[in-house]
């Protein structure tokens, strides 16, 4: 009981340490979360430093038939596009009962497909094959000479084409499809039969299509076709349903023939950087109230914030006011923040005046240049360019303050650690060589609390022989 009395004393020291060691941990997570904010407005700063954030354009149709998206190089304006017909594959089908199911023997032989575009009316005459395609031959021998199993092997071809079954009131019935549409997409299907007959309705070459070379077993159920629109009163067309860059710029998805003509609409997106600039307030503003929070002083319960009164900390609470307040000279329309109505509050938050904001960006380029211009000459540079560069520099591994402040903290952490690692040692040794003397304390009362016991056995016993004898 002595010893850990002693030894609670001896400990405060200790206590202390630890107490120390406890207030750096939380000041490197709050420096943390500062270097993550500091990061967060850095990446909403930079977004809205960047050029292209002001050169986008929007696109829309006054028909959902049409899906529209548009790139920078759209040009402001409207258009109307009128889509007669949408691009479409060929399909074939094998004859009406010819076969009863998929399990039904077709024939050996060879089939070869070829890619390419049909001409000359229904049923076409001419073929022309597709520019930089390949002829495919499939073998079908005894194992695969079934429907489906004609089927599995055109598939795995890879050919262009993809085959399935439907059963209808007639039985099985073969089916090939261009995988891709447009008129360069059609195919022609040749023939070589292991019965010597690559043109009869018997063996494999029922499944023979070439009309130029009178060959049409199959019956063809779609003809391959091109998307056929106009443009402005143009005449244009494409391979799939899709428009791309017909009008420079644009990327026009049919979703459906319309009824009529559609107008597409081609306008700066505003939207884009009204969301840029929203980000950016929120960004400050989670800075700010950290910043607020982390060195105020409550006087109702007299107590201070982590870092109230810390150097480092008020400096970034100064800075970024000062940023806010300092400008540009890059734009003679818009030479600050309040300009362009995002104005910073007492407390030190920002807000945007929707109406101001609004009307700014009828001049777009003019904002590009208060926020975004790259140009540090004559005080030229974008406000939001100066903001993304004073926060990389708060953490910058090299040299940045916040990364150093997290760097100081460490150091002094380590050094705490080290003083309870030593601390702790000489507190075992001085544990251990209290243990030892109590103990020897101890074993010393124990002899003299066992000779005064003799000693009053014996004076008992003295006594009591004297009161016997008289």
């Amino acid at each position: 009981s002595i010893v850990t009395q002693l030894m609670a004393i001896e400990k405060q020291p200790l206590q202390v340490l630890q107490t120390k060691a406890g207030t750096i941990q939380t000041q490197m997570s709050a420096i943390g979360q500062l270097q993550s904010q500091v990061s967060g407005l850095h990446d909403a700063a930079d977004a809205l430093s960047k050029a292209d954030a002001y050169t986008q354009m929007s696109a829309t149709a006054s028909d959902s038939a049409l899906t529209v998206s548009a790139t920078a190089k759209a040009a402001t304006g409207s258009h109307a596009i009128t889509v007669s017909t949408l691009a479409a594959g060929q399909t074939l089908v094998s004859a009406a009962g010819q076969f009863a199911a998929a399990t039904d023997t077709v024939g050996t032989g060879k089939l070869t497909i070829s890619l390419g575009r049909w001409s000359g009316g229904d049923p076409p005459t001419a073929f022309t094959p597709k520019s930089g395609s390949t002829d495919i031959t499939i073998d079908i021998g005894n194992g695969d000479a079934t429907l489906q199993g004609i089927r599995d092997k055109i598939n795995s071809a890879n050919a262009g084409v993809v085959a399935s079954i439907v059963t209808d009131t007639s039985g099985a019935r073969l089916s090939l499809r261009s995988a891709s549409t447009g008129q360069d997409n059609g195919f022609r299907i040749t023939v070589t039969d292991d019965d010597s007959n690559a043109t009869d309705a018997a063996g494999l070459s029922r499944l023979a299509y070439d009309p130029a070379g009178n060959t049409t077993q199959m019956l063809r159920a779609q003809a391959a076709s091109d998307t056929q629109a106009t443009v402005d009163g143009i005449a244009v067309s494409s391979a799939t349903d899709t428009l791309d860059n017909v009008i420079e710029g644009l990327t026009i998805k049919i979703n459906k023939p319309p009824g009529t003509a559609v107008s597409v609409a081609v306008a700066q997106n505003t939207d884009n950087v009204k969301s840029l600039v929203g980000k950016f307030v929120s960004a400050f503003n989670a800075l700010s109230k950290t910043l607020s929070d982390d060195t105020r002083y409550d006087p109702a319960t007299k107590t201070a914030a982590l870092f109230q009164g810390d150097s480092t900390v008020l400096a970034l609470q100064n800075q970024m006011r000062s940023l806010v307040s300092q400008g540009t000279k890059s734009s003679a329309v818009f030479g600050t923040l309040s300009s362009l109505g995002v104005q910073l509050q007492k407390e030190g938050s920002l807000t945007v005046d929707d109406t101001k904001f609004g009307n700014a960006l009828g001049k777009l380029a003019e904002v590009a240049k208060a926020l975004a211009n790259s140009d540090s000459s004559q005080g030229g540079l974008g406000i939001a360019k100066r903001f993304a560069n004073w926060a990389d520099g708060l953490v910058d591994a090299a040299g940045g303050a916040l990364s150093s402040r997290t760097k100081t903290l460490q150091s002094r952490l380590n050094d705490n650690q080290k003083q309870q690692d030593a601390l702790n040692d000489r507190l075992s040794n001085t544990e251990r060589r209290l243990r030892t003397t109590y103990s020897a304390l101890d074993t010393t009362a124990s002899k003299y609390s066992q000779l005064s016991n003799y000693v009053n056995q014996y004076v008992t016993q003295l006594a009591n022989t004297k009161s016997s004898g008289s």
